[in-house]
C-alpha cells in the first residue's frame, strides 16, 4: 500500500531591522517599525508515489510576482516543479508590501523581498533535512460568528472617493443579509506512529482586516488563532488558507459607550454622503472579537473529528486565464491561475490568485461538483495575485469590488459579465483535469 509522508516548518519573517512599508491600505503611507505580534511562512511538504506538494502560507497581503518568481527560482534549483509549488497569503493588511503591481496599496522593501526569498529556501532546505513521516489527517468543523457581508446595495445618492456620485449604489456597508460561509476548517496532520500533530491546517472565509491599531506589524486574527492552538500543541506549524472573501469582513460589534452629540451627527452625514459605513472601533473591541474566534476554533478541534483518514494519493494540477479573457481595458501583466490539490478523494483545495467573492463557491461547486464526501476548500490569495474577482452578477452593480478596487491593483476598464464565469469555471475545470491526468501518469 502507498504512504503520504509528511514534513513541516515555519520560520518568523517580522521585519526588525528598520521600518518598512505595510500591505494593504492606501492611505498608510508612512514606514513602520511597530510590532504587535511577530508574521511567520509556515511550510508542509507532502510526499507520495511520484507525487509531492509544497505548500507555503505567508503572513502577507500577498505574496507578489516579483517574491513568487524568486522563490520559484531558488526551490527550482533544489529539484521542485513549478507546479509542485503552492504560495498563499493570509491576506493580513499588517505586512511588508511585496508586490510592485500593488504599488498604491504600498511600495515593496526589496531589500526585505529578497531576505524573505533567502528565508523561504532555507525554510524549505530545513524541511528536506527532516526525517519524513508517515502521516494521519484528522479533520475539523464547526460554525462561527465572526463574519458579515460587505456589499449591500444602497438605495439613496452617495458620494465615493472611488467613483463619484450616483443616485444608487452598492455599499461598502454591512449586509447582514448577504451571503458567507461561517464554516471553519481545521486540519491535523498527525505522525502515525504517535498521533502527535506536525502541522495544523486551517480554513476560514473573512477578511484579515480586524486587527487595531492599523498602523502596527501584525498577522491579525490567523495570528491569534495560531497563538491559541500553540498554547495546546507546542510551537508547530500552523497554516492559514483564507477563503474566497472578497466581499466578507470581520463582523465586530462596538462595546456600548456614551456617543456625544457632535459624533452622532457625524455619523448620520457619513451616512447620508457615503451609506451605512461600518462602525469605528476600539483596541479593545479587536481584542475581545479576535480572543473569541481564536477560542472558538480551538473548540472546534476539541470536539470529535468530522473526518480521519490515511491519505494513499497526492494530486496537484494547474491552469491559468489571461485577463483579457474577461476583463476590457488595462490590466496588470499577470494571469489569473488556479491550483488544485487532492487527498484521495476526501479533502480538495481549490486555490485562486486573486480576491474571489464568496458566491464563487457556489459557482464552482455547481461546475466541478465534489466527490460523495469529500471536504473542499476554496482558498483565494494564490502566488501572484491579480486583483478582485466578482461573479457575472456582480459586475453589472458595480461597488468595490468592481470598480473601486481597480486603481490600487494596476487596473482601469471594465470586466465582461457574460465572459468572467466561463472563463473562470473553464480554468478551473483544466486545474482539475492537470491534476486528474498527473495522478493516472503516477500510476
Amino acid at each position: 500500500m502507498s504512504k503520504i509522508v509528511a514534513r513541516a516548518g515555519h520560520r518568523d519573517i517580522t521585519p526588525r531591522d528598520r521600518p518598512v512599508r505595510l500591505a494593504g491600505y492606501p492611505s498608510r503611507t508612512a514606514p513602520c517599525a511597530d510590532i504587535l505580534d511577530p508574521i511567520e511562512v509556515g511550510a508542509v511538504l507532502f510526499e507520495g508515489p511520484g507525487r509531492r506538494i509544497l505548500l507555503l502560507s505567508f503572513d502577507l497581503l500577498q505574496v507578489g510576482s516579483e517574491l513568487q518568481d524568486l522563490i520559484v527560482g531558488k526551490l527550482e534549483k533544489r529539484g521542485f516543479g513549478r507546479d509542485e509549488i503552492v504560495l498563499q497569503a493570509t491576506h493580513t493588511h499588517g505586512a511588508p508590501a511585496t508586490d510592485k503591481a500593488c504599488a498604491a496599496l504600498g511600495i515593496p522593501d526589496e531589500q526585505y523581498v529578497a531576505q524573505l526569498g533567502g528565508a523561504v529556501d532555507d525554510l524549505v532546505g530545513e524541511v528536506q533535512a527532516q526525517a519524513p513521516r508517515e502521516v494521519v489527517f484528522e479533520i475539523f468543523e464547526g460554525q462561527l460568528r465572526h463574519a458579515i457581508n460587505r456589499r449591500r446595495y444602497w438605495p439613496f445618492p452617495t458620494i465615493g472617493r472611488m467613483h463619484g456620485f450616483n443616485l444608487t449604489s452598492i455599499a461598502f456597508s454591512p449586509n447582514p443579509k448577504g451571503p458567507k460561509n461561517e464554516l471553519a476548517t481545521v486540519l491535523f496532520v498527525r505522525d502515525i506512529l504517535d498521533n502527535q500533530p506536525i502541522a495544523v491546517l486551517w480554513h476560514y472565509t473573512c477578511h484579515p482586516t480586524a486587527v487595531i491599531p492599523t498602523d502596527a506589524i501584525s498577522a491579525d486574527f490567523p495570528g491569534k488563532v495560531r497563538e491559541r492552538l500553540r498554547q495546546r500543541l507546542g510551537a508547530i506549524p500552523c497554516l492559514f488558507l483564507t477563503g474566497f472573501c472578497g466581499n466578507i469582513r470581520p463582523h465586530i460589534v462596538p462595546a456600548p459607550r456614551p456617543v456625544p452629540l457632535r459624533e452622532r451627527f457625524q455619523r448620520l452625514v457619513r451616512i447620508v454622503f457615503f451609506g451605512n459605513l461600518f462602525p469605528s472601533l476600539s483596541v479593545d473591541d479587536w481584542r475581545r472579537w479576535s480572543d473569541s474566534l481564536a477560542s472558538d476554533v480551538d473548540g472546534i478541534t476539541q470536539r470529535p473529528a468530522t473526518r480521519k483518514f490515511s491519505p494513499q494519493q497526492l494530486r496537484i494540477g494547474s491552469a491559468s486565464v489571461p485577463l483579457s479573457a474577461f476583463f476590457n481595458g488595462a490590466a496588470p501583466p499577470k494571469p489569473l491561475c488556479v491550483q488544485v490539490l487532492g487527498f484521495d478523494d476526501a479533502l480538495e483545495i481549490v486555490a485562486i490568485s486573486a480576491e474571489p467573492s464568496v458566491e464563487w463557491e457556489t459557482e464552482i461547486g455547481e461546475a466541478m461538483p465534489k466527490p460523495a464526501g469529500c471536504i473542499r476548500l476554496y482558498s483565494g490569495y494564490l502566488g501572484s495575485l491579480c486583483g478582485y474577482l466578482p461573479t457575472g452578477t456582480q459586475v453589472p452593480e458595480g461597488g468595490y469590488e468592481v470598480e473601486g478596487f481597480q486603481s490600487l491593483f494596476g487596473f482601469a476598464g471594465h470586466f465582461d459579465a457574460g465572459q468572467i464565469g466561463p472563463a473562470i469555471l473553464s480554468c478551473v475545470q483544466r486545474a482539475f483535469e492537470a491534476a486528474r491526468n498527473g495522478l493516472r501518469g503516477s500510476d
